[in-house]
Protein backbone atom coordinates (compact mmCIF):
# COMPACT_ATOMS: atom_id res chain seq x y z
CA UNK A 1 0.00 0.00 0.00
CA UNK A 2 1.16 3.52 -0.68
CA UNK A 3 0.91 6.08 2.18
CA UNK A 4 1.23 9.97 1.90
CA UNK A 5 4.44 11.07 1.87
CA UNK A 6 5.82 12.56 5.31
CA UNK A 7 5.96 16.37 5.11
CA UNK A 8 9.40 18.37 5.75
CA UNK A 9 9.25 19.04 9.39
CA UNK A 10 11.31 20.61 11.95
CA UNK A 11 14.23 18.89 13.38
CA UNK A 12 13.56 16.36 15.97
CA UNK A 13 9.62 16.08 14.80
CA UNK A 14 8.08 12.98 14.99
CA UNK A 15 4.72 12.80 14.16
CA UNK A 16 4.98 12.39 10.21
CA UNK A 17 6.93 9.05 10.96
CA UNK A 18 4.38 7.94 13.55
CA UNK A 19 1.58 8.53 10.97
CA UNK A 20 3.46 6.83 7.90
CA UNK A 21 4.35 3.86 10.86
CA UNK A 22 0.77 3.47 11.71
CA UNK A 23 -1.04 3.96 8.35
CA UNK A 24 1.51 0.87 7.12
CA UNK A 25 0.50 -1.50 10.23
CA UNK A 26 -3.24 -0.80 10.44
CA UNK A 27 -3.22 -1.61 6.85
CA UNK A 28 -1.08 -4.76 7.19
CA UNK A 29 -2.75 -5.78 10.51
CA UNK A 30 -5.90 -4.24 11.21
CA UNK A 31 -7.15 -1.60 13.77
CA UNK A 32 -7.89 -3.98 16.46
CA UNK A 33 -5.14 -6.08 16.33
CA UNK A 34 -2.35 -3.48 16.43
CA UNK A 35 -0.67 -2.23 19.56
CA UNK A 36 1.51 1.42 20.27
CA UNK A 37 4.18 -0.93 20.60
CA UNK A 38 4.23 -2.18 17.02
CA UNK A 39 3.34 1.56 15.87
CA UNK A 40 6.52 2.20 17.64
CA UNK A 41 8.66 -0.08 16.75
CA UNK A 42 8.04 0.50 12.75
CA UNK A 43 8.52 4.16 13.55
CA UNK A 44 11.77 3.17 15.03
CA UNK A 45 11.09 5.29 18.50
CA UNK A 46 9.97 4.38 21.57
CA UNK A 47 6.78 4.05 22.72
CA UNK A 48 6.55 6.98 24.98
CA UNK A 49 7.71 8.80 22.14
CA UNK A 50 3.75 8.26 20.14
CA UNK A 51 2.06 9.23 23.65
CA UNK A 52 3.73 12.24 23.47
CA UNK A 53 2.04 13.11 20.07
CA UNK A 54 -1.46 11.20 20.58
CA UNK A 55 -3.11 10.20 23.51
CA UNK A 56 -4.54 6.86 22.35
CA UNK A 57 -4.63 4.52 19.42
CA UNK A 58 -7.49 5.84 18.16
CA UNK A 59 -6.12 9.59 18.59
CA UNK A 60 -4.08 8.18 16.01
CA UNK A 61 -6.40 6.39 13.73
CA UNK A 62 -8.52 9.96 13.43
CA UNK A 63 -4.76 11.60 12.38
CA UNK A 64 -3.80 9.23 9.81
CA UNK A 65 -7.62 9.33 8.01
CA UNK A 66 -7.02 13.45 8.18
CA UNK A 67 -3.59 13.09 7.19
CA UNK A 68 -4.72 10.65 4.08
CA UNK A 69 -7.41 12.92 3.23
CA UNK A 70 -5.36 16.20 3.07
CA UNK A 71 -3.16 13.83 0.57
CA UNK A 72 -5.42 13.21 -1.22
CA UNK A 73 -7.40 16.90 -1.80
CA UNK A 74 -3.91 18.34 -2.18
CA UNK A 75 -3.99 15.62 -5.08
CA UNK A 76 -7.26 16.71 -6.35
CA UNK A 77 -6.37 20.53 -6.19
CA UNK A 78 -3.69 19.63 -8.00
CA UNK A 79 -5.37 18.01 -11.02
CA UNK A 80 -8.38 21.04 -10.81
CA UNK A 81 -5.79 23.33 -11.59
CA UNK A 82 -4.79 22.08 -14.52
CA UNK A 83 -8.09 23.31 -15.77
CA UNK A 84 -10.11 21.99 -19.43
CA UNK A 85 -13.12 21.54 -19.83
CA UNK A 86 -15.56 19.79 -16.97
CA UNK A 87 -15.87 16.49 -19.04
CA UNK A 88 -11.91 16.29 -18.66
CA UNK A 89 -11.99 17.13 -15.32
CA UNK A 90 -14.61 14.89 -14.42
CA UNK A 91 -12.43 11.78 -16.32
CA UNK A 92 -9.67 12.85 -14.70
CA UNK A 93 -11.11 13.06 -11.00
CA UNK A 94 -12.51 9.18 -11.77
CA UNK A 95 -9.14 8.19 -12.65
CA UNK A 96 -7.38 9.72 -9.58
CA UNK A 97 -10.29 8.27 -7.41
CA UNK A 98 -9.15 4.56 -9.34
CA UNK A 99 -5.35 5.74 -8.18
CA UNK A 100 -6.29 5.86 -4.77
CA UNK A 101 -8.35 2.90 -5.04
CA UNK A 102 -6.04 0.72 -5.60
CA UNK A 103 -3.33 2.46 -4.31
CA UNK A 104 -5.08 2.42 -0.59
CA UNK A 105 -7.05 -0.79 -1.18
CA UNK A 106 -5.64 -2.44 2.36
CA UNK A 107 -7.32 0.45 4.20
CA UNK A 108 -10.57 -0.63 3.47
CA UNK A 109 -10.70 -3.48 6.45
CA UNK A 110 -9.26 -0.38 9.13
CA UNK A 111 -11.85 1.50 8.15
CA UNK A 112 -14.82 -1.36 9.08
CA UNK A 113 -12.38 -2.40 11.76
CA UNK A 114 -12.56 1.01 13.36
CA UNK A 115 -16.58 1.38 12.73
CA UNK A 116 -17.30 -1.61 14.18
CA UNK A 117 -14.51 -1.10 17.39
CA UNK A 118 -16.39 2.62 17.92
CA UNK A 119 -19.91 1.68 17.64
CA UNK A 120 -21.53 2.48 21.25
CA UNK A 121 -18.48 3.82 22.52
CA UNK A 122 -17.45 7.44 22.77
CA UNK A 123 -15.67 7.34 19.17
CA UNK A 124 -18.65 6.79 17.20
CA UNK A 125 -19.92 10.27 17.31
CA UNK A 126 -16.55 11.74 16.03
CA UNK A 127 -15.99 8.87 13.70
CA UNK A 128 -19.32 9.89 11.81
CA UNK A 129 -18.64 13.29 11.77
CA UNK A 130 -14.93 12.68 10.47
CA UNK A 131 -17.12 10.76 7.27
CA UNK A 132 -19.51 13.02 7.12
CA UNK A 133 -16.97 16.20 6.56
CA UNK A 134 -15.06 13.81 3.82
CA UNK A 135 -17.78 12.63 1.86
CA UNK A 136 -19.19 16.14 1.93
CA UNK A 137 -15.82 17.37 0.59
CA UNK A 138 -15.45 15.14 -2.15
CA UNK A 139 -19.43 15.87 -3.28
CA UNK A 140 -18.65 19.18 -3.00
CA UNK A 141 -15.41 18.71 -5.63
CA UNK A 142 -17.75 16.81 -7.68
CA UNK A 143 -20.65 18.64 -7.81
CA UNK A 144 -19.14 21.97 -8.48
CA UNK A 145 -17.74 20.67 -11.65
CA UNK A 146 -20.60 19.13 -12.75
CA UNK A 147 -22.10 23.15 -12.40
CA UNK A 148 -19.33 24.46 -14.36
CA UNK A 149 -20.04 22.02 -16.87
CA UNK A 150 -23.59 22.86 -17.15
CA UNK A 151 -22.84 27.14 -16.78
CA UNK A 152 -20.99 26.37 -20.01
CA UNK A 153 -23.63 24.94 -21.61
CA UNK A 154 -20.97 21.16 -21.80
CA UNK A 155 -23.42 19.14 -19.56
CA UNK A 156 -27.15 19.13 -19.31
CA UNK A 157 -28.61 21.80 -17.21
CA UNK A 158 -31.46 19.73 -15.70
CA UNK A 159 -29.40 17.23 -14.15
CA UNK A 160 -29.14 17.38 -10.25
CA UNK A 161 -25.29 17.68 -9.78
CA UNK A 162 -25.21 17.01 -6.19
CA UNK A 163 -26.92 13.93 -7.13
CA UNK A 164 -24.47 13.57 -9.87
CA UNK A 165 -21.55 13.45 -6.81
CA UNK A 166 -23.70 11.75 -4.37
CA UNK A 167 -23.71 8.85 -7.29
CA UNK A 168 -20.13 8.95 -8.33
CA UNK A 169 -18.44 8.69 -4.65
CA UNK A 170 -20.76 5.96 -3.62
CA UNK A 171 -19.85 3.98 -6.93
CA UNK A 172 -16.12 5.03 -5.89
CA UNK A 173 -16.40 3.50 -2.29
CA UNK A 174 -18.75 0.33 -3.51
CA UNK A 175 -15.87 -0.26 -5.69
CA UNK A 176 -12.60 -0.35 -2.67
CA UNK A 177 -15.27 -2.49 -1.40
CA UNK A 178 -15.71 -5.28 -3.94
CA UNK A 179 -11.51 -4.79 -5.04
CA UNK A 180 -10.85 -5.72 -1.17
CA UNK A 181 -12.38 -8.91 -1.54
CA UNK A 182 -11.64 -9.18 -5.43
CA UNK A 183 -7.96 -8.46 -6.50
CA UNK A 184 -8.87 -9.44 -9.68
CA UNK A 185 -10.86 -6.44 -10.55
CA UNK A 186 -8.97 -4.06 -12.18
CA UNK A 187 -9.72 -0.26 -10.93
CA UNK A 188 -8.54 1.73 -13.87
CA UNK A 189 -9.90 -0.37 -16.93
CA UNK A 190 -13.02 -0.36 -14.69
CA UNK A 191 -13.56 3.10 -13.24
CA UNK A 192 -12.34 3.99 -17.45
CA UNK A 193 -15.44 2.30 -18.71
CA UNK A 194 -18.05 3.59 -15.84
CA UNK A 195 -16.88 7.08 -16.73
CA UNK A 196 -17.40 7.12 -20.48
CA UNK A 197 -21.05 5.33 -19.84
CA UNK A 198 -21.53 8.87 -16.80
CA UNK A 199 -19.89 11.40 -19.27
CA UNK A 200 -22.17 10.25 -22.02
CA UNK A 201 -25.17 10.68 -20.14
CA UNK A 202 -24.44 14.24 -18.72
CA UNK A 203 -23.20 15.79 -21.74
CA UNK A 204 -25.38 17.63 -23.93
CA UNK A 205 -26.41 15.83 -27.03
CA UNK A 206 -25.56 18.67 -29.93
Amino acid sequence: MSSPAPPTTARGEKRPLILQAATEVFAEQGFAAVTVAEIAERAGIGKGTVYEYFSSKEELLFAVFEWMNEAIFERIRGLLDEGGTARDRLRRLLELGAEFTAEQIDMQAVVLDFWAASRGTRSEERYNRSCLVTFRGYRGVLAEVVRDGQRAGELRAEVDAEAVAIMLLAAMDGLGVQIFFDREIDPRTTVAAFGEVVLAGLEVRR
